[in-house]
Formats: C-alpha cells, structure tokens, sequence
C-alpha cells in the first residue's frame, strides 16, 4: 500500500479504513469503485477494494444503487444480528422486497410488498421491530426511460408520500404514515420510543430544493406523522450504538461547512467541496475536495471548532463521495 503524506500528527487511536464508494471511471455511476484510506499508529495508506458482483459487494453498506437490473437502497446492519437489510424494486413495478443478507452477502429472507407506484427508494431504516420504507414522490418514468436518460425517473407532486412501517416480528403489511410531497436520498437513523417511532433522514420538497435534516415522528396509536425541520444539510449521519438504537449526536456537512447539530461548525472557505462524514470512535473523518487536490480531514468529533487536528492528502482526485463508511481494523497491520 502507498504511503500517503500526513500534515499534523494522526491519532494514535485511529485504526481503521476509512472508505467511499464513488463512479468507475471506466463506467460512470454504476458499477462502483471503492477507495479509501487505511488509517493506523499514526500513518495512512491508500486502499483500494477488491471486485466483488455480489448483492452486497466488498463493503455491504456501501453496495451499489444498481445490481442486476434491481434498485438495492443503501443497506443497514442490525447490530444485534449482523445482518443486513435493504428494500429492492424493479423499475416500472410497484412490489418491493425487504431483503434480509447475512454479513457475506448470502440472501436469507426475502418478504414482498406494494408500494403506491413505481417508486423511488434510495435508502431503508431500521428499528428492533420495524423496516422504515420510504414511499416519495420520485417514481420510474418509462418515458424517460425509452429516450436513454440516465437516470429515469421524475417528480409527480400529486403523489401522496409516505413512510411505512413494516414489522419484523411478523408477516404483516406495513403501516403507513403520510406526509408531505418529498424525496429521501438518505436515512440518518431510527429508534423506538414507547409508542411512537422517531425517523430523522434528509429530505428534498422540490426536484431542484436544498435537503434538509428532517425528524419525523411517527404515532402507532393515531397513524399520525408529525414533521419537524431540523436544519439544511448535504449529508448527516447520527453518533448511536447500531442503527435504530437511540441516538443524541448528529454530525453533517452543508455548503463548506461541517457540523455538530446544535453545537459546533467548522466552514473551510470558498471553493472546497465536502463529502459525507463518518464517525471513528472519538473522531469525525471527512473527504475535502479543493480544486484538483483532495484530502481527508481529521476531526476531534467534541471541537469541531478548533479545526481538523490533521490532515491526509490523497494522491489523485477523487470525486467528493456521498457514501462512505468507516471500519475498525480489528487486527494488527503487518
């Protein structure tokens, strides 16, 4: 692996690999490349992951949008379990499948249902009793389709969004909640509080509006939904022990800035473009993109405000990266 030059020191504390999925170059968006930093007593090493056509890929929450002619939304982990989980849909069709993988891809259960059309879903939340399905306003457009967009879908505002809740203990339908006209790029996190469900994701109300960090608040004894902005924001991710476990911290990125909802910013000036943050224990890691150069930037996750406490520069440009992970090595680098 090639050493990468460091400005500051690296904690000593940080072992582990921080990766993104960004566009083959040789493709464009689908397949996926995945890159990243190996991170560890002080130093950094360009890594790259191997090729893997499975479901899940190399790195399952990473997996790409597209596989096999299915839409895969970004898969989650049940920590309790190890299992994965993500919805799939077929373009054109209103049935969706919650599927459920173990750690190495291997489908073990698979669980149709009907969505209101053709819809759209990009990402999936989970509770220890619920699948969180997002059903937008962002649905196939076979028109599209036919002329080679690539991208084939499109907004119909008339379309009523909503959020369901789909039960893991049984065999049952999901329970819906509308809310407003709205497309989810991304689930930030979801827990149980007694008989309510607590979603906050990122959302987008116009085709062309900025996301927006938003909390809904979902009540199993009315089917009521009530909707709460919390902040624009490109990208968010939540400070909890595995997915729908209650979380207090929300870290994010908006324009030049990344923050800590509530409490602490850090903007790195004009003309720097930022990707999705993710968490390493006590620290925040960031890919910064500034012209041609690129580098991934260090963060004390407590004092965003006193700056990156280092710096790693990247040997090529990378594409800003609006997926990436952050996996602990759990063995000694030799």
């Amino acid at each position: 692996m090639e050493a990468l030059l460091v400005e500051g020191s690296l904690p000593a504390n940080l072992r582990g690999r921080f990766l993104q999925s960004i566009p083959h170059p040789a493709h464009g968006a689908d397949p996926v490349s995945i890159t990243g930093v190996r991170l560890s007593d002080g130093t950094a090493a360009w890594h790259r992951a191997r090729t893997d056509h499975s479901l899940l890929g190399t790195v399952p929450s990473l997996a790409p949008a597209v596989r096999d002619g299915l839409r895969i939304a970004r898969p989650v982990l049940d920590p309790r379990t190890g299992e994965w989980h993500t919805i799939a849909t077929r373009p054109g069709s209103p049935l969706a499948e919650h599927v459920t993988m173990s750690a190495s891809g291997a489908v073990r259960r698979g669980r149709c249902f009907v969505l209101s059309g053709p819809t759209r879903i990009d990402t999936v939340a989970l509770t220890p009793d619920h699948v969180v399905v997002f059903d937008v306003s962002v649905v196939h457009d076979r028109a599209a389709e036919l002329v080679g967009l690539r991208t084939p879908f499109s907004w119909r505002s008339a379309k009523q969004a909503r959020i369901g809740l789909l039960p893991r203990r049984s065999r049952g339908n999901p329970l819906w909640f509308p809310v407003s006209p709205c497309f989810v790029p991304d689930a930030v996190n979801a827990f149980e509080n007694s008989q309510e469900v607590v979603v906050d994701a990122l959302r987008q109300t116009s085709p062309d509006g900025p996301r927006e960090l938003t909390r809904w608040t979902l009540d199993l004894g009315t089917g009521e939904a009530d909707e709460e902005f919390l902040t624009y924001a490109e990208s968010a991710i939540a400070r909890a022990e595995g997915h729908g476990r209650r979380h207090h911290e929300i870290y994010g990125t908006v324009g030049t800035t990344v923050f800590r909802y509530g409490d602490g910013a850090y903007s790195f000036g004009a003309g720097h473009r930022l990707g999705q943050p993710a968490l390493a224990g006590e620290w925040l890691v960031i890919p910064v993109r500034h012209g041609a150069s690129s580098d991934l930037a260090v963060f004390d996750a407590a004092d965003l405000a006193a700056g990156p406490h280092s710096v790693v520069r990247l040997p090529v440009t990378v594409p800003v990266a609006t997926r990436t992970t952050w996996q602990p090595l759990t063995h000694p680098v030799r």
